[in-house]
């Protein structure tokens, strides 16, 4: 497997393939404590689970973009197969597994791209306040359960996608005609997206 850097900053090339993080907003604004949060945070050190955990969850737009610059279709997988990674300054923030829900992946978990064409994905992150100045970062995992950063504070950082598939090969269960379909010629490769700014500001 060769790669060779792009002309963007945010997105590298693999045995044809090109990866880009998406980054619509730089700067990305914490969400401000309401006033029944603003109550709980005065009590937090006496209650058994921080008070933010009952707090909104705000969405932001993060995603990846996949360009098939080959001369074949490939079909990629999204079930399971990116995992994100922030860094301050400090070093790299602590990634946690949220809960486990596991889903059958389906067919659209695999979509197509034909030569020149591309593929973008937003996983649903949301970020959400849990005590004092710390706020979390929740990131859909695409089976069903979550990563999630904890402990983020208002600063600079740095944020990338590690797209890993090693499976070339799927089977998906077909809820309507109650047969298992195997989806085959997966793209496979291991793939750490160039390192997007994020600035993290509170209102």
């Amino acid at each position: 497997m060769t790669s060779s850097e792009s002309n963007e900053i945010n997105a590298v090339e693999v045995d044809g393939v090109r990866f880009e993080t998406l980054v619509p907003e730089q700067m990305l604004y914490l969400p401000k404590k309401n006033l029944v949060q603003r109550l709980l945070s005065n009590l937090e050190f006496l209650l058994p689970v921080p008070p933010g955990y009952f707090s909104p969850k705000y969405s932001v737009q993060i995603g990846i973009r996949i360009t098939n610059n080959t001369s074949t279709p490939l079909r990629f997988s999204f079930y399971f197969t990116l995992f994100p990674e922030l860094v301050n300054t400090y070093g790299q923030i602590p990634l946690e597994g949220g809960w486990i829900s596991l889903s059958s992946p389906l067919e659209s978990d695999y979509p197509f791209a034909m030569p020149g064409e591309s593929l973008t994905f937003f996983p649903n992150i949301e970020i959400f306040w849990i005590w004092g100045n710390q706020f979390g970062i929740s990131i859909l995992s695409g089976n069903g359960g979550k990563w999630i950063f904890h402990t983020v504070k208002p600063g600079n950082y740095q944020f990338r996608f590690i797209y890993k598939n090693q499976n070339e090969k799927a089977t998906l269960y077909s809820s309507v005609s109650r047969d298992m379909n195997l989806i085959e010629e997966i793209w496979m490769g291991e793939v750490l997206t160039p390192f997007v700014e994020l600035h993290l500001a509170q209102l």
